[in-house]
């Protein structure tokens, strides 16, 4: 068990030393070993923990999104209707993030075309994961609300859905630079609370 520890702390912090050299330089830029070297670590040691300079860069994107949408998760418990609790929860996508992950949007731009490698398993894997994470922060999101009588109990069917069409849609972003996410999402929020508020005042009746 102590062992399991020290490896977790060990690539926590070779994840956080990426990132600021990923703010720093950029991914075109990142030479993987200066990056070792800065370590003052073997690449016998580094490669220990990270195969390819791809698995390092995806996990600590991947890293630092869990943190920003563990934060936003947080921020959702002090709102009340399903709006404000969307809004808060998906202010990565709408450009309302908190100021420290402001940047994590630029890379992960960058970087996007490495999570969509259907041939690497280790990153099909992180990206299971997370979506597993974020259905579950929604899923209780949905519970909440219902259990306050504010939606119906099939409303919950929808919580996978909003994750897709909010990845749909940044997708989109990032290949048309005409079309507006913050917009057309918010709008999408806006049309699915109305949709849900007539869907539970019916429901009542």
């Amino acid at each position: 068990m102590p062992k399991k520890v020290n490896v977790d702390d060990k690539l926590e912090y070779i994840c956080e030393k990426a990132y600021e050299e990923l703010l720093k330089n950029g991914i075109n830029h990142f030479s993987l070993n200066k990056f070792i070297d800065s370590l003052q670590m073997s690449k016998g040691q580094f490669y220990y923990y990270f195969k390819t300079k791809e698995a390092l860069i995806c996990k600590t994107i991947d890293q630092k999104c869990y943190e920003a949408f563990a934060y936003t998760y947080e921020q959702t418990k002090s709102k009340s209707t399903f709006l404000d609790k969307m809004n808060t929860f998906f202010a990565f996508f709408l450009g309302n993030v908190e100021p420290r992950f402001a940047d994590l949007d630029r890379l992960l731009k960058s970087t996007f075309h490495l999570y969509v490698n259907a041939d690497n398993s280790a990153i099909k894997q992180l990206n299971t994961e997370f979506y597993q994470l974020l259905f579950s922060y929604i899923e209780e999101i949905f519970d909440e609300l219902i259990e306050k009588g504010h939606l119906h109990q099939d409303t919950k069917k929808l919580a996978r859905s909003l994750i897709a069409t909010a990845d749909g849609m940044y997708l989109h972003a990032l290949m048309n630079d005409n079309y507006d996410m913050k917009v057309y999402f918010s709008e999408y929020l806006i049309m699915l609370d109305a949709l849900l508020k007539l869907d539970n005042e019916g429901k009542k009746k």
